[in-house]
């Protein structure tokens, strides 16, 4: 057994969330991640940053109140537009300004359709991409080990979005 075989799954990667966040991913997640990360630390001697993994719908809901309306629309709307989405630009409107974050929970619970987020199922990681010596690289080891991967740098958000195909989305209201 060689060094790089006897090492953990982490080993292969650092991460800036909460451990919780990383033990809830689904073992398939996570151990397609960790031979993508694994791939990619003997290709470039780097750890990729794992910001984000599973979350709440309470976090969920968090982070979507502090994105602009543009940026939910670009990042939820790709397949449609869901009914949340258009509820929140509703209520924006009404009121004028900002949802708090309990605003958007109840929106998310509420909802009609949609699932909102791979990570609501311990199906996707975020990647900082920022420092990231060779992020094509990265992305193709991803896609080689079963993730669709999406590049939100052009939201103005710096990181890469790899979720993981082949499973059936949920609607998780809590």
């Amino acid at each position: 057994m060689n060094d790089t075989e006897s090492r953990r799954e982490e080993d292969f990667f650092t991460y800036a969330c909460k451990p919780e966040s990383i033990c809830a991913l689904l073992p398939e997640v996570k151990a397609a991640f960790s031979l993508a990360a694994q791939a990619y630390f003997c290709a470039t001697g780097q750890k990729p940053q794992v910001n984000s993994a599973w979350r709440s719908l309470r976090h969920c809901a968090e982070l979507m109140a502090e994105f602009s309306q543009e940026q939910l629309e670009a990042m939820y709307c790709r397949n449609g537009r869901p009914d949340y989405i258009q509820s929140i630009a509703e209520a924006r409107q009404k009121t004028g300004e900002k949802l708090s974050s309990e605003q958007v929970y109840r929106i998310l619970q509420q909802r009609q359709q949609g699932y909102i987020s791979w990570h609501l199922l311990g199906a996707a990681v975020d990647i900082a991409k920022t420092g990231l010596k060779d992020p094509e690289l990265l992305c193709k080891l991803l896609q080689q080990h079963n993730f669709s991967v999406f590049d939100e740098e052009a939201l103005g958000i710096a990181c890469i979005h790899a979720a993981y195909k082949g499973l059936e989305p949920r609607v998780v209201r809590q």
